[in-house]
């Protein structure tokens, strides 16, 4: 028996992160809670290894993969004229975002009344006449047979996906929306069990980014490489593809977590009820820190802690570099954090230092344990595009770093206080607009010059941290929320 069926896609326990890093604190701070894992990702990978040691309390890992395609039979009975009906009124169902049929497809697809399986779905008839007729609804201008090759493509996942059985638990939490919060949703569905849903970013808007920007996705004409207000049509149906997800995951979810008020009004207004939501915060361990000693180099020792990725906009804090070396001429600055995930990325910030000879200033350490930069770090720098509740501010914080970071996510409130009583302990840091390297620059030389408003910053940001986003806190309310459900 499974107590807690953890859902996560690309994070735990393959994958390090700020994501991963707060599902082991969950795990870890449960011994007597009896936990599964279904783990998501796009294609199976034997040279993958643990991120992190799973203690022995996970009873059950599985895995599924979304580009593993099985085109077996396995549906228990032949799909009747009626069934194939069902098909066509939930999806017309889903364009009205009406959410409540989704059952009637996943028992179709699961169980011992299962009918539709990849074979059928893929080669039968029905279904062609069924894509003619949502082209011809809905298909505009658009060549059919890019059309039907798009609908594949977005298609085989979710079919994967929703065949994909789940072990019985009696709490089901996914840990994001999209594909996870699809599983999360069919696991209730088949097991009536509780399901709980956590947001640490907003998934449907992390990967708009990422589809307005895609040089996969066909296009008419080739644009330039920037999120757009007006996605072409194959772009749209995959951001609506996402967003149905995601609506499906807010109907179904029995509670909705998140970590701030921003993200609090974003769900509401992607469907989520607001009756549904509770805010906690992600934490950080107070005693660990409790003995840090910090010591004082002659030069400014400035860093981005993070992946170099293009969502980290780590091109924006380079370009602030060059400003601040005019005024600080000795600093040091680092970018603290792995480079492989975007290896062309990577190679554009390595070139862009280049041309801006900032070689001797600025250097990509690649993976490190960051507590060992932070003993003589001055400041620490986040130029971000798009981030949730970033776990680097409250470590900085802990032990008196003051920040400069950009006006996404939880970051304003993080540095400025979310509560009254939170705003009165006064800043912890500067925050900044996205994108504004002039702006960023200016806040730094800012704090580095003014000797009281980094004192305060840095006084401020222990006090936050201690008195708002302790872990062994913030966890409890997890384990209180599993055991009055279990």
């Amino acid at each position: 028996m499974i107590d807690v069926c953890l859902v996560l896609e690309g994070t735990y326990p393959y994958v390090a992160g700020g994501v991963s890093t707060w599902v082991h604190q969950l795990i870890t701070s449960m011994k007597d809670l009896r936990f599964g894992i279904v783990y998501i990702a796009p294609h199976s990978d034997p040279t993958r290894k643990l991120k992190y040691k799973v203690p022995n309390h996970v009873l059950y890992l599985k895995e599924i993969y979304l580009h593993d395609y099985d085109f077996g039979r396995q549906a228990r009975r032949r799909p009747t004229k009626k069934d194939y009906a069902i098909i066509k009124e939930v999806y017309e169902d889903f364009g009205k975002e009406h959410y409540e049929g989704f059952e009637k497809l996943v028992t179709r697809f699961q169980g011992e009344k299962s009918c539709f399986d990849a074979e059928n779905i893929f080669s039968s008839k029905e279904v062609w006449d069924l894509l003619l007729y949502f082209y011809e609804k809905r298909g505009e201008d658009i060549s059919f047979l890019d059309y039907f090759w798009t609908w594949r493509g977005i298609h085989l996942p979710l079919i994967k996906v929703v065949q994909s059985e789940v072990p019985f638990a009696k709490i089901y939490h996914a840990v994001s929306t999209g594909y996870a919060g699809l599983v999360g949703a069919i696991a209730k569905i088949m097991h009536r069990g509780k399901y709980f849903l956590t947001e640490h970013g907003i998934y449907t808007h992390e990967r708009m980014l990422e589809i307005a920007q895609a040089g996969w996705i066909f296009e008419k004409e080739m644009r330039r490489y920037r999120a757009e207000r007006e996605l072409s049509f194959f772009k749209q149906w995959w951001v609506s593809t996402f967003q149905t997800m995601s609506r499906i995951s807010y109907v179904h979810a029995d509670r909705i977590f998140t970590l701030f008020e921003g993200n609090k009004m974003r769900e509401i207004l992607d469907g989520a009820s607001p009756e549904k939501i509770s805010i906690i915060p992600n934490g950080i361990e107070i005693q660990k820190f409790a003995d840090f000693k910090r010591e004082k180099k002659p030069a400014p020792q400035i860093a981005l802690i993070g992946r170099v990725v293009a969502i980290k906009d780590i091109k924006t804090f380079i370009q602030a570099v060059k400003r601040v070396l005019v005024r600080f001429p000795d600093a040091q600055f680092y970018i603290l954090g792995p480079h492989a995930e975007e290896e062309d990325y990577y190679a554009e910030c390595k070139s862009l230092v280049e041309a801006l000879h900032l070689e001797q200033s600025i250097t990509f350490t690649g993976p490190v344990h960051v507590p060992d930069y932070l003993k003589f770090l001055d400041l620490v720098v986040l130029t971000s595009i798009s981030e949730a509740q970033p776990y680097v501010i409250l470590e900085a914080g802990i032990v008196g770093i003051p920040m400069v970071a950009t006006d996404v996510g939880a970051c304003r409130e993080m540095l400025e206080g979310r509560s009254y009583e939170d705003q009165l302990l006064g800043l912890s840091g500067l925050v900044t607009q996205v994108a504004n390297s002039n702006a960023t620059a200016e806040a730094v030389i800012r704090l580095l010059t003014d000797k009281e408003l980094y004192e305060q910053c840095s006084q401020t940001a222990i006090e936050r941290a201690k008195r708002y986003y302790d872990l062994d806190d913030l966890l409890s309310r997890y384990l209180n929320i599993y055991e009055q459900n279990l």
